[in-house]
């Protein structure tokens, strides 16, 4: 059982240590839970820390099912059942809507959506998986950046997603790797939610030090 986020970014911190010993990396977090869990492995490892987002794209009345998921540039995970739901005539304003609310979280928290990965090694992290959509997304991002390599750090990732994702042919390290998985919060003692403003005030301290 894992304590809380910091807790959980600290056990990666150890596992990473030797992986990426000699390569220039950065962490890159998914909001907001993973903001917790970057700046604990960041702060841990003496890397800089910044942030990127995707949203799940739902059916129009089943607002939890993931079907894919979007970026702000319009990269698009396209999830197994997409083309079931896609011809539905609102399925526009759903994509449409998902892209603006990654587009405001992304201008909250870093202010601008430019980015420079250059021969770097991204270690992408939440502090948890369920279904793989947004990470799905995020990673089609990631490969058309010039990045060196890029690695997936979680404390939890059901083993169906693990092995979906595996397919991108990144490295993946995690706490948990369960068969069985109702929700990513069974896995810790403490998950509460984060408001924004204390994403806003770890990002800042990176800001300032670059």
């Amino acid at each position: 059982m894992i304590h809380d986020r910091l807790h959980a970014g600290r056990l990666l911190a150890e596992k990473l240590a030797s992986i990426i010993k000699g390569k220039d990396c950065i962490v890159l977090a998914i909001p907001r839970g993973g903001v917790i869990v970057g700046d604990a492995i960041a702060r841990e490892l003496g890397l800089p820390l910044d942030v990127i987002i995707s949203k799940k794209i739902t059916p129009p009345d089943y607002p939890e099912y993931a079907i894919g998921a979007i970026t702000y540039d319009d990269i698009i995970h396209f999830g197994d059942d997409w083309n079931r739901y896609s011809s539905d005539p609102k399925f526009r304003q759903e994509i449409i809507k998902k892209k603006n609310e990654v587009m405001r979280q992304i201008m909250t928290y870093r202010g601008n959506t430019e980015y420079n990965f250059d021969n770097k090694t991204v270690i992408l992290t939440d502090d948890g998986i369920a279904t793989g959509s947004t990470v799905c997304a995020i990673l089609k991002w990631l490969e058309q950046k010039n990045v060196t390599d890029i690695i997936l750090a979680t404390p939890v990732i059901p083993y169906i997603t693990h092995e979906i994702i595996k397919q991108f042919g990144i490295t993946i390290i995690a706490i948990e790797i369960p068969q069985e998985f109702t929700s990513v919060g069974q896995f810790y003692r403490k998950f509460d939610q984060i408001p924004d403003q204390i994403v806003v005030n770890i990002l800042s301290k990176y800001r300032k030090s670059i």
